[in-house]
């Protein structure tokens, strides 16, 4: 059985996940056309690129996620602090450029992917995953 702090880093982490999603699919046109200038002259499609950037955030979020709650390995909760942070940095820097609501959203999913990472250290969390590792057939 998972604990508790488990079950909220779940709850947190996808919560963020959605924050990420609904941010990207409100600004998109913001986005494309920020990038747009440079990745035209370099003859890139700026969509391709745009939509892959945010499958590949989405995905490598999925994954740790995965890792972390359903295969207790440990050491991935150490990866989504990493990621924390890198997003923290990146936030910071729009957070100096730019103003309103996409901003606060952004903050958002951030905040609530750091209390999800948060759960994850837990000493209730931390038991757990030092317990014996669950077979791939039985994720109960």
């Amino acid at each position: 059985m998972r604990p508790k702090a488990i079950k909220n880093f779940e709850l947190l982490y996808f919560g963020a996940i959605a924050l990420v999603l609904a941010n990207a699919v409100r600004d998109y046109d913001a986005l494309r056309d920020s990038a747009s200038g440079d990745l035209v002259r370099r003859g890139l499609d700026p969509d391709t690129l745009l939509i892959a950037s945010i499958a590949f955030m989405v995905g490598i979020m999925l994954v740790f996620w995965f890792m972390t709650a359903r295969l207790r390995i440990g050491f991935v909760r150490y990866l989504m602090l990493g990621l924390l942070i890198w997003q923290g940095w990146e936030l910071s820097s729009i957070i100096a450029n730019e103003r309103g609501s996409s901003v606060i959203v952004g903050v958002a999913a951030v905040v609530l992917q750091a209390v999800a990472v948060a759960f994850s250290f837990v000493p209730t969390a931390r038991a757990w995953f030092a317990a014996e590792a669950i077979p791939l057939e039985d994720h109960s």
